[in-house]
């Protein structure tokens, strides 16, 4: 039998990145030359977008690919496509989407200022789509590769210390990505002596401490015990550390140090907030009208009662506003609520029932879809809430006084931004994450607050609309 063949780690990672740029720089060109072929040569384009002048020939986009490629692929490494191993498929698809569109812009003005008559404009934006689709493809291809090649990966094991939810996420995406690495946990960190023939004896490549509970001494001490034997070492936060604020780094007192900023919304952001809350709900609304009445229809037609339900729910600064949605419960389900609070699947503050016998037929398919949620864009356009925000709590179901007895002062702050229809937990799980893990993230969206933000959110809700994984 032959023996089986291994990789170093470094081999792998290696293959895998010329994996990519070849892959990549092979689904670049021909996005651009499919974009050519529609542009000129696809005879039912063609026909209903005449071409201006005399048809152009592929050898002068060919040349052209000389700079497209390299820029193209430049912006896909600057995406941290290459160097981040644990991007989830809609965090992948994000980021090429953002690359795909910086390369395809700095073509454009690159080839207007050039020879801004020579190129067809058309044709170059074309390849916007065509890339976002092959690159997508080409990603997926290496990835595929990349898990048959950790299958031959010469892992050596991991010293993990520390538990809680961070710790089994580290373990899933370990095990993911190197399936083949042993993992020994412990619940604390060791003694100097301890600690020193656990590295020596183990092998490992790699020590990760969770929740330091113990002294900085401690820390620094286990840093310099893994330096010296040529470990690595890494120190990860508990993720409800986070609440505490942006933490940035500072200079302005000649050393290093570090701020807490509470919050990145200024005047000023929260206006061009509220802008694009306005211009992007009102798109929303007028494209997706017929979807509306096909699901008024329904609504109407699987029980009685009303279309929309509306119900009071903390705003802004605490001010009570009434949030609308369609209908999926029976009509008297909030006289009811008292009936099915045992049946609640979330351990702290926020109420959610996964079998909740008050859900009708047509709203358990709006809720899997999240299609229950669109008549807040009309909350939108009124100022009570805006596209991206932490959920808007409800007044009955005493969700706010239980994160005010659970995180004290700390729970006000999710008043600090208007509710948003969706948000960071609702694209990292939806109700398949618990109450803290659920607060931790709508805090750290408030006190990281930036448009690309936004915009990553947006672009993941509808994969997460889409597959309907946590949504009851």
């Amino acid at each position: 039998m032959a023996a089986k063949v291994t990789l170093v780690p470094w081999l792998r990672h290696a293959l895998r990145t010329v994996l990519h740029l070849g892959l990549d720089a092979a689904a670049v060109a021909l996005a651009y030359r499919a974009a050519f072929w529609a542009r000129f040569e696809w005879a039912f384009f063609v026909a209903r977008v005449p071409i201006a002048g005399e048809p152009a020939s592929w050898a002068l986009y060919a040349g052209l690919l000389k700079a497209a490629v390299p820029i193209w692929l430049v912006t896909l490494y600057m995406s941290r496509l290459y160097t981040a191993a644990w991007l989830s498929a809609s965090d992948r698809f994000v980021q090429i989407l953002k690359a795909a569109a910086l390369g395809t812009g700095t073509i454009l003005v690159a080839a207007f200022l050039y020879q801004r008559l020579a190129y067809s404009r058309l044709m170059l934006a074309g390849a916007f789509p065509l890339g976002v689709i092959l690159l997508c493809a080409a990603h997926a291809l290496a990835l595929r590769v990349d898990s048959w090649l950790a299958e031959h990966e010469a892992a050596r094991p991991v010293l993990l210390v520390g538990g809680g939810p961070v710790a089994a996420l580290i373990k899933e995406r370990l095990r993911e990505r190197h399936p083949g690495a042993g993992l020994k946990e412990l619940e604390r960190l060791p003694d100097g002596a301890e600690l020193s023939r656990l590295l020596e004896n183990g092998g490992y490549c790699e020590l990760i401490l969770l929740r330091a509970g113990g002294s900085r001494a401690d820390v620094l001490a286990a840093a310099e015990a893994c330096d010296a034997r040529g470990v690595g070492f890494k120190l990860v936060p508990d993720i409800l550390e986070l609440r505490l604020g942006e933490v940035q780094l500072d200079s302005h007192l000649g050393l290093p140090a570090y701020r807490i900023q509470h919050t990145s919304l200024t005047a000023a952001h929260f206006a061009a907030k509220r802008v694009f809350d306005i211009f992007f709900s009102s798109a929303l609304l007028i494209a997706t009208a017929p979807m509306w009445i096909l699901i008024c229809v329904l609504v109407k037609l699987d029980s009685a009662g009303p279309i929309f339900f509306s119900q009071e729910r903390y705003g802004h600064k605490g001010r009570i506003f009434m949030a609308y949605k369609f209908r999926t419960m029976v009509a008297d389900a909030e006289k009811r609520i008292a009936e099915v609070k045992n049946l609640n699947d979330q351990k702290g503050a926020f109420f959610k029932a996964k079998n909740d016998p008050r859900v009708t037929r047509v709203g358990k398919f709006l809720r899997r879809t999240s299609l229950d949620e669109f008549p807040q864009f009309l909350n939108v356009l009124k100022g009570d809430m805006s596209v991206v925000g932490p959920r808007p709590l409800a007044l009955t179901t005493g969700e706010v006084e239980e994160l005010e007895r659970d995180f004290g002062e700390t729970a006000k702050k999710r008043a600090n931004l208007l509710p948003g229809i969706t948000g960071l937990w609702q694209v990292s799980g939806r109700s398949d994450t618990s109450s803290e893990q659920r607060f931790a993230l709508d805090l750290y969206y408030i006190e990281h607050w930036s448009p690309g933000l936004d915009l990553e959110i947006i672009f993941k809700t509808p994969l997460v609309m889409l597959f309907g994984k946590g949504a009851y």
